[in-house]
Formats: C-alpha cells, structure tokens, sequence
C-alpha cells in the first residue's frame, strides 16, 4: 500500500477525508489539518516517518512542495465546488467579491457569467496583498469574500462575512487517483534509474560525470577501484575538458599520469556536465601498433595540380563508405593524408588506429576486431600500412577484413607504388587491389612535382619555428635552385629532413644558397646514394644498430635529441647505445 498523508488546511476536508480513506486498497490514507506553515511542519515530520506521498491544498500544498522532498498532490478546485459556493451566496445580502489566484478566478469568472450572478472576481498575485485587498473591498461596501482560508480569515477580522472555498467529495476522489498514478509514475521512474545506476555500477570501464568546476559527480565501480582521480588534474584531461566546453561535442585524449596512459573518451550530457569514459589502452600498443588520438589537420603545401587535386577532393574522399586505397613511394606523404582525411570526418572525436603489416601478420590484426574485444571505439579511422609485405596466403584474409571493417571504420590502405605491377605478375591479389577499395590515389614522388618544393620547405620552416623556437623565418628564392634541382629518393621525408637541417645549421632568419650549397653537398657526396638502403647489411645486428645510430647521429649533426626521436627510443636508451 502508499503510505499517503492528507494534511487539510480546514476541518471540513479533514471531515470528508475521513469518510473516504478507505475507499483504496490501494492507499494507506491518514489525516491530519494544518494550514501553510503549520501544515510544511506536518509534512516535513511525515517525512521522517516513511510517508510516501502528502496530498493537500492550495497554498498548503505549494509551500509543503518547496520545503519537503515527498510527492504533492495538490486538491484541485472543481466547477462542483465553485456551484456549491455560488448556490450558498443566492442567500446573502450586499456586494460580493471573489478573491483568488488565477487558476481559481479564471474559472469563476465563467460560472458567474453563466449563472448571471453579480459577482466581483479579483485575481491576486501574491498572499501578502491579500490583507490590504480585503481591507479596500470593505471600503468600497462589499460584504462577502469569497476565497480560500487565509482570505476568510482575513475577511472575518474586520467584520466582513466570509465564505470559504471548500472541496468536496468529487475533488477529493479525484486527488486520491492522481496520487496513485503519480506513484506508479515514480515507481517506473526508479526502476528505470536503478537499470541505469545499475549499467553504470557495473560498466567493466571507469566511468565518471564531472561538473563544470572539474569536481566528480558520478563514479562507477570501476573508477572507484582502478583509477587514480589525479588522472583529472593531467594536461590530457584538462584539454579534453577545454575542447568539450567550447564546441560542445565528443572527444578522444590521451593523458599520461606517472607510469599509466590512458585515452579518454568525453562527451557533453549538457551545458554543465561531462562523461568521461577511461581505458588504460584501447589497445596494447607495440611494435607496427599505434593509436593516434588527438590528431591535428596538416595543410597539404604546394601549387602543383597534385597538390590541388588533393585538397580539394578530401571532402569527397571522406564521403566514401568503402576502403581508400592510398599509394606511392615511401615519403610521399602516404599516412599524412589518411590522416587529414580522419581528421576531416571526425576531428578529435575519435581516435585513428595504425596498423603496419610490415610488422603485425593479417591474423593478429583480424584479432584487434574480433568480437571478443571490448575495448575499441565504436567509431573512428584504421589504416594498415604497407600492404605490399602481406604473404601472398593472407591477402584473402584481409580483402574480408579490410571490406567487413569498412562497415564501422574509415579504412585506408596504404601501399608503395609498384602494386599493378605485382598484381600483373600474380603476386598480388586481382581483386584485392581493384575491386576492394572504392577508390585510390596515387601520390607522385617528390621529382615529378618539384614545383612544390619551395611551399613545402617553408611549411616545413614554419611548423619548427613553433615547435623548436628556430630563429629561421624563411629561405631566400635564390637558395632553392639546389633543392629544385636534386633527384629526392625519399620524397617529401627526405626534403623534410634537410629543411630541420638547414634550420639547425642556419643562424640567420634566413636561410642562405650558401647553407643549401654546403647542405646539399654533403648530401651528393655521400658514400651511399640508396636513399632506402643506407646502411650495408653486414656483421650482427647489434653492429647494424650502431651504423644505423652513428649515420643519424651524422646527419643530425650529433644532436641526440633529434637523433633519439628519429629512432623513436628515449635520449637515456640513445645514450646507453652510444656507450655500450
């Protein structure tokens, strides 16, 4: 049964109530009177004594739902309750005013008209003007006040006859419904909320809702046991937060806390609260794995029609719901591109995933999505490098992967240049080439748009001005006869590599055909013209490291920071290499 409280503001409710409480199974109905702040005394002890819901009237009931957190129900006046005042006022003598709010005078003034009865109807906005209001129509030589029972009692006090607005029998029964489908209402409300809290609780990933003011309104188990809430206070989670509030939608970050890296993904719930969903690795990165999540738009430079053609079409490339396969030499800027065109569908929002199959086998990438695995968004990029060094038995496998992912994922394919002519010679996979990528592109390399090269090096220049501090601002139209001139084996890389040279070796704004001429020489000069094959392959590999470190070291001009990042290891390890 609903433990339900009836607190009348009269006794004539409390009267009718009584005969009539146990007209419910349903309801458990006691009773007691109050008025305003008598009656908010009443409800805020029925709370404590397990009331489930209060139903009440009036001003009673409204000040009873300020202060008390149970369920009101508010005893709404009917059209039988305004017949039965009006048919007791035929009787008196003198002027007559009804005094109430809106939801009571609108209604009144109907039935007057209706019933032809000379009846004042006065409409009050607040109980404070009740006292002045009476006071005035006394005045005036009105002598009956219609209204609730502060206005009678008002009334009364300064000798005028007041009647009271009282609810009858079908206002009651009516009240009694509305509470228990209130109740019913609710109930469903909590059983739905319990689902969710539920869902949340035992969500196998942190899960956590932050307010506006960075402070954790809602933790899961998993929060509560795994993760440290510093994790809030890291630059990774500060500038999701930022990116969240200013464009209003969902983004990836990754942020780093002591020895954990975790990628956070959040989401507006509205204009002041945030879920964070946390995972310690979408997936466990490792040698030919990287998850890039927080990618930015590279501007594609030059003025070649290649260079056009590529940014204008990267809408329509984004619009495709097949794999892109993505081809040219190595250095041509092959994952650059993937990556803008990520960018362009999702922006921060999800994260890119890259895998190389030079390093991971078509098995253990198709086990990455398998079904078993909880842990991948469920938007978001997959490019798979250099498809060329798939064993001839994989590429069935993967022509499925690739075409099946393509379903939930942009997928990219990226390969070198020489694919049709591997497919002629049956190496490769006829159908895996042709048919399974809805489209391809081919990028040139580097000497057959060399037209380029001067928007390229200062694009370059720029990036390392921000990034490094470089003094450089520029190079001189002169100095880049050298650069227009040169063969470029590795392509955009290899002219990327030379510029951050020059910007090393320059301390001039400027960069001078003097620093290019002695650059460049160095670079003709050397022992070893295979761009792709550097270092001769001979003795253990352990010597192979050194030659390959030593050669770098060489061409970063012995800066170990840029040598570290080149070989993607730390200055420590560098450093232990160097001296082992």
């Amino acid at each position: 049964m609903i433990k339900t409280l009836l607190i009348a503001p009269y006794q004539g409710l409390a009267e009718i109530g009584k005969n009539y409480k146990r007209y419910d199974e349903e309801l458990h109905i006691d009773i007691k009177i109050g008025n305003l702040e008598d009656g908010v005394s009443i409800a805020k002890a029925a709370e404590a004594e397990g009331y489930e819901m209060i139903i009440s009237r009036g001003g009673t009931a409204s000040l009873i739902e300020e202060q008390v957190n149970l369920p009101v129900v508010d005893i709404k006046i009917s059209g039988y309750d305004m017949l039965r005042v009006f048919t007791l006022l035929k009787g008196m003598q003198g002027k007559a005013a009804l005094v109430g709010f809106p939801n009571i005078t609108r209604g009144a003034s109907t039935i007057c008209s209706i019933l032809d009865m000379d009846v004042s109807t006065i409409t009050i906005g607040s109980r404070t003007e009740v006292e002045k209001l009476v006071s005035d129509l006394k005045q005036d030589h009105y002598s009956v006040v219609i209204g609730d029972v502060v206005t009678v009692r008002q009334a009364e006090q300064i000798g005028l006859q007041g009647i009271l607005i009282t609810s009858g029998k079908e206002a009651l029964m009516e009240a009694f419904e509305e509470a228990k489908r209130l109740y019913r209402l609710i109930q469903r409300v909590h059983s739905q909320a319990s689902v969710y809290s539920e869902v949340i609780e035992g969500f196998p990933q942190p899960i956590a809702v932050i307010d506006t003011r960075d402070t954790v309104i809602v933790k899961n188990k998993s929060f509560r046991t795994e993760m440290d809430a510093e994790v809030l206070n890291t630059a990774g989670f500060e500038t999701l937060m930022k990116k969240i509030s200013t464009e209003q939608k969902s983004h990836w970050e990754k942020a780093s806390l002591r020895e954990e890296s975790y990628h956070i993904y959040g989401y507006p719930l509205n204009d002041y609260l945030v879920g964070a969903v946390f995972q310690k690795e979408l997936v466990q990165e490792r040698a030919g794995l990287q998850i890039k999540s927080n990618l930015s738009y590279i501007p594609i430079s030059g003025k070649s029609q290649v260079a056009k053609n590529l940014r204008e079409n990267i809408k329509r490339y984004t619009e495709l719901d097949s794999p892109l396969w993505i081809e040219g030499e190595q250095g041509t800027g092959r994952m650059m591109y993937a990556c803008n065109l990520h960018f362009e569908t999702y922006g921060h929002s999800s994260p890119l995933l890259s895998v190389d199959l030079a390093e991971v086998n078509v098995t253990e990438a198709a086990a990455i999505f398998s079904g078993k695995s909880k842990q991948l968004p469920s938007e978001g990029s997959v490019v798979f490098r250099n498809v060329q060094a798939m064993e001839q038995g994989s590429q069935s496998r993967f022509k499925k992967l690739a075409s099946e992912l393509a379903g939930t994922y942009k997928v990219f394919i990226l390969s070198d240049a020489a694919m049709a002519v591997k497919v002629d010679k049956g190496e490769f996979d006829h159908e895996l080439y042709y048919k399974v990528p809805q489209a391809s592109i081919y990028l040139p390399p580097l000497r057959d748009r060399v037209e380029d090269v001067k928007e390229l090096v200062q694009a370059f220049i720029t990036e390392n001005h921000m990034k490094y501090g470089y003094e450089t601002i520029g190079i001189r139209e002169d100095a880049l006869k050298p650069l227009y001139e040169y063969d470029w084996p590795g392509n955009v890389d290899q002219l990327k590599q030379i510029a951050e040279k020059l910007m090393i070796t320059s301390s001039k704004s400027y960069i001078e055909s003097e620093d290019v001429g002695k650059v460049m020489k160095d670079l003709v000069e050397a022992p070893v013209q295979d761009y792709h094959n550097t270092i001769p392959l001979e003795g253990t590999l352990k010597d192979m490291e050194q030659q390959i470190i030593h050669k770098v070291m060489q061409q970063e001009g012995n800066n170990q920071s840029h040598v570290a990042k080149r070989l993607g290891m730390n200055r420590t390890t560098l450093w232990r290499k160097l001296n082992s």
